[in-house]
C-alpha cells in the first residue's frame, strides 16, 4: 500500500490551542475530509523515496508527524507555540520519534542544507510577508531536495468554508495563494503547482500543493544570498 495520511484515532492528538487549532476537524464529516485531503496531497508529493532527514515547519498538535515518520530517517519539527511536551507525550503513545522545537519559521535554527526534504502546511497564508519563510525553508534544503508547501486558494467560497468555521479569513490569512506564489517566484525558485480539484482552475479551487525539487533550490538561494 503506497504512503498516505493516517489520521490518529481520536483523542491520540491533543490540540495544543483549542480555540484555533484545527485538529478537531479532521474528525468531522465533510469537513474532515478536506482537512485529511491537503495532507494527503502532501504525502503524495514524498513518497517515491526514503528521506534521510524530513522537517515539518508549523508542525501545530503534530497530528501529521506520524505519518512524515515512516518516510523519513530522522523527522523533526518546529513551532512558535511552547506545548513541545505535550506533543512529544502523544507522540511517544503512537511509538513516534521525532525531535522538536520551539522555534520561528522565519528564523530556522538549522544549518543550511540540512534536510532533504522539508514540508510546511497551511502556514504560510497565516504570515504578512510568506517570502522570508519560504526563503528559510530553501536555506535548509538540500541539493535534490523536496519542499512541499501546502496552502488554501483565496476565492469567496473558501472565505465562506472559514466564516463557516467561526473564522474572518482576512484576519488569519492575510497571504492568499497568489501572494504566496507570487513570494515563491521572486525567489526564483521552480515550482509545480497542483489545485485540488484538479480540474478546477487555480483561483476557482480549494487548496493548492506548490513543490519544490533539485539543484534549482539551492542556486536560487545562492543567488539570493
Amino acid at each position: 500500500m503506497p504512503p498516505t495520511f493516517r489520521l490518529p484515532g481520536r483523542g491520540a492528538i491533543t490540540p495544543v490551542d483549542p480555540a484555533s487549532e484545527p485538529t478537531r476537524y479532521y474528525y468531522w464529516p465533510v469537513v474532515g475530509w478536506f482537512y485529511r485531503k491537503r495532507l494527503c496531497m502532501i504525502v503524495d508529493r514524498l513518497a517515491g523515496r526514503r528521506h534521510r532527514r524530513l522537517l515539518e515547519v508549523a508542525y501545530g498538535s503534530g497530528i501529521f508527524l506520524p505519518s512524515l515518520a515512516p518516510l523519513c530517517d530522522a523527522l523533526h519539527g518546529i513551532d512558535r507555540h511552547r506545548h513541545g511536551v505535550k506533543v512529544r507525550h502523544a507522540l511517544r503513545q503512537l511509538d513516534v520519534r521525532a525531535q522538536i522545537l520551539p522555534a520561528d519559521a522565519l528564523a530556522l535554527p538549522y544549518r543550511d542544507a540540512a534536510f532533504d526534504a522539508v514540508v510546511s502546511v497551511s502556514m504560510l497564508e497565516h504570515l504578512t510577508d510568506p517570502g522570508l519563510a519560504v526563503a528559510e525553508m530553501a536555506r535548509v534544503l538540500t541539493p535534490g531536495g523536496t519542499l512541499a508547501l501546502g496552502f488554501p486558494c483565496r476565492n469567496p467560497w473558501m472565505d465562506a468554508f472559514f466564516r463557516l468555521l467561526g473564522f474572518n479569513p482576512r484576519e488569519i490569512h492575510p497571504s492568499s495563494h497568489r501572494d504566496i506564489l507570487d513570494a515563491v517566484d521572486r525567489l526564483g525558485l521552480a515550482a509545480d503547482v497542483e489545485a485540488f480539484p484538479r480540474w478546477l482552475p487555480l483561483d476557482f479551487a480549494l487548496y493548492c500543493v506548490c513543490t519544490i525539487h533539485g539543484p534549482e533550490t539551492r542556486a536560487a538561494q545562492a543567488s539570493h544570498g
